[in-house]
């Protein structure tokens, strides 16, 4: 019998093997116990024992695993320029060739890596999807009432480090990251004060990110606030929205983050009302091409990106928001 923590205290032990057992009781809680059934919105999944083969459909879902120790079995290619779907700063970690998933699911694809797990937690599958994944082995998914896009980077780490028994060392990666963070904030007392916004041009109109957007919650994570007339345009539950050109101007925050993708950045510049814009006069603009390997480092959010994003990202800000001119924005490489 394992005795808790709360009745070795009532024991006459010396305080600093207290803390000691204190250590090894929170690590005690940590570890996953199987069979570990988990709920989400497509039901119930159920993972008899710890995983040694983890295949993922999710957007960027290689990096955690890696990140934990796991090569994962499948990974499933997004945008960028990588050999096997993976951005260098995870390719370190890589030792295998994944099946890397180009487009719509390919079920037998998947099926031949023989996973005991298949991590579905920001993949945007169907119900139908799900019943079909579920035929290969137990698939986890989104939780209820959560979006598929909306889980945090810390709740997507959490969940993957849950199913294959790496809470401690997922802990770990995360507090890490946040020390990161908040050493940012305590250098930029002044960015609490300053608003952003963060918009792209898409389809022929102009798109804007709204506060529940997993690129926008790093960005005030840092510190900065999303403009109040961006919360005015989101939608509860939508991390995305289009605006017209003629509104254009409601985009005049402290530091205006334009994503471009192909033909983008030429569209963005000829915008009527963009010389218009004190973001633009006052050089508070900063482009992120979708092939860089900074966006691709923020889009992904990972245990392994975020550090890689937050290093590239603060002097950006930092030459942005200083509101001169002057003061060149360096291209994101």
């Amino acid at each position: 019998m394992i005795m808790t923590f709360k009745a070795i205290k009532t024991l006459h032990i010396p305080r600093y093997l207290l803390a000691a057992l204190g250590l090894l009781c929170s690590m005690w809680s940590m570890a996953t116990e199987y069979p570990l059934t988990l709920e989400h919105k497509f039901g119930t999944s159920v993972i008899p024992e710890q995983p040694t083969r983890v295949a993922t459909v999710d957007w960027g879902g290689g990096d955690n695993l890696l990140a934990l120790g796991y090569q994962p079995l499948t990974v499933r290619y997004w945008f960028g320029d990588n050999e096997k779907g993976v951005w260098p700063w995870a390719q370190p970690y890589l030792n295998s060739t994944p099946e890397v998933i180009r487009g719509e699911l390919n079920y037998e694809q998947i099926a031949k890596t023989n996973p005991d797990v298949i991590i579905a937690i920001r993949s945007g599958i169907s119900k139908e999807d799900y019943q079909q994944l579920s035929k290969i082995a137990p698939v986890v998914a989104a939780p209820k009432g959560v979006g598929m896009y909306m889980l945090t980077w810390e709740e997507r780490a959490q969940i993957v480090a849950k199913v294959v028994n790496k809470e401690q060392e997922a802990a770990d990666l995360i507090a890490s990251i946040k020390t990161k963070i908040q050493n940012v904030k305590q250098g930029h007392p002044d960015w609490p004060n300053k608003t952003l916004a963060m918009a792209t041009y898409w389809n022929g109109s102009v798109g804007v990110y709204s506060h529940e957007d997993v690129t926008v919650r790093l960005k005030t994570e840092l510190g900065l606030q999303v403009d109040p007339s961006i919360q005015a345009l989101s939608e509860k539950g939508s991390f995305y929205t289009t605006i017209s050109e003629e509104q254009l101007p409601l985009l005049d925050a402290d530091v205006l983050f334009w994503y471009t993708g192909e033909g983008a950045k030429e569209k963005i510049e000829s915008l009527v009302l963009r010389p218009h814009l004190r973001a633009y006069k006052e050089g508070r603009e900063i482009f992120l091409s979708t092939s860089s390997n900074l966006n691709g480092a923020i889009s992904y959010g990972s245990l392994l990106s975020l550090p890689v994003a937050i290093d590239t990202l603060v002097p950006l800000i930092e030459q942005a928001i200083d509101g001169d001119p002057n003061t060149p924005v360096m291209a994101t490489p």
